[in-house]
């Protein structure tokens, strides 16, 4: 009777192994697989960034008050770049900027940073009307909105819309002339 509780105690012991053997296999196994795109070299934004900057300006000028570019927008979208995209969304963001270059240079823009602005705006409103490629309609449309969202929740917009953090009393309908600008009334 002993020896054969020995044998009863092995067999589990040895099926408790395998048990746990096959499991931790089950969830080591696709980690390590994951583990093989982290060695590949990240996409940078590095030789993008004129490019980046150009759009920006573009997108929200400076005027009598601060554009995207002073805002430090194009740094906001490199930021957002290399700590919240993926690997794939980083690579096709990277792609497709480099579509909205290719495009831009067809349409006679070489460089962003020197570039008329009259032909940076004819080739942007053609990328905004879906004209360009997949990939480029798809980064300009991300990076447009990462532009406008980096730069309204910047301190400088604070200088474009008027703001009350405890507004007064409550005026339904004033001349524009009265305010001075558009307001924002209530936080981001």
């Amino acid at each position: 009777m002993t020896q054969h509780s020995q044998i009863d105690t092995l067999s589990r012991r040895s099926a408790l192994k395998g048990f746990v053997t096959i499991a931790g296999a089950a969830v080591t196994l696709p980690a390590l697989g994951s583990l093989a795109a982290c060695s590949s070299a990240p996409t940078s934004l590095d030789g993008l960034m004129p490019l980046v900057r150009g759009i920006a300006d573009r997108i929200i000028p400076q005027t009598d008050t601060p554009g995207a570019v002073a805002a430090g927008v194009p740094d906001y979208v490199a930021a957002v770049f290399d700590a919240h995209f993926t690997a794939d969304q980083q690579s096709d963001f990277a792609g497709g900027l480099e579509a909205i270059a290719a495009f831009a240079k067809d349409e006679g823009v070489t460089s962003f940073e020197s570039a008329d602005a009259d032909k940076m705006d004819a080739a942007l409103a053609k990328l905004a009307a879906g004209e360009g490629s997949g990939s480029a309609n798809a980064a300009w449309s991300e990076l447009r909105d990462m532009v406008i969202f980096g730069f309204y929740t910047s301190e400088e917009a604070t200088q474009e819309l008027s703001y009350e953090e405890i507004p007064g009393r409550y005026e339904a309908c004033l001349p524009l002339s009265e305010v001075g600008r558009a307001w924002l009334d209530r936080g981001v």
